[in-house]
Order: structure tokens, then sequence, then C-alpha cells
């Protein structure tokens, strides 16, 4: 199934894509599998925003959904 996702530009320094995209995902994968899968370490993550509500690593993702991820401070 597929989402969409958007990740912050703070986390190109480990290997993610960064940006907006489209992400092909299995049945019950969830936001901590999601993470491993995009290269993003949990630890350096504030928050996972799904369809503009806030979830937790084992939030179970659904065809169509829009996710967000952000670490938790950016900005000098």
């Amino acid at each position: 199934m597929k989402i969409g996702v958007e990740v912050n530009d703070f986390f190109r320094r480990y290997g993610s894509e960064v940006g907006k995209m489209e992400v092909e995902i299995g049945p019950n994968t969830n936001v901590e599998e999601l993470l491993k899968n995009l290269n993003i370490p949990k630890d350096k993550v504030g928050f996972v925003i799904v369809n503009q509500k806030r979830v937790d690593f084992d939030y179970v993702l659904s065809e169509n959904d829009s996710v967000y991820i952000t670490p938790y401070a950016t900005g000098g």
C-alpha cells in the first residue's frame, strides 16, 4: 500500500531521503518500521504526525496516510 511521507531535511545526515515522497509499505507496518526503512534513527525523532495528528511509534499505518517526520528541534 502507498502512503505520503514528508521527511525534514535534518535527517539527510543519516542517509535518509528528505522532502515529500510516496512510499510503498506492507500491511500492518507501524511508524517504527517506517523509520527503519527510511534510515531515520528513532532517538532523533521529535514527533510523527499522521493525518494531522501526533502518533506513537507503534501506530499502524493505513493506505493513503499522510506522514510528517520531524526532529526534536532545528535551527540555529
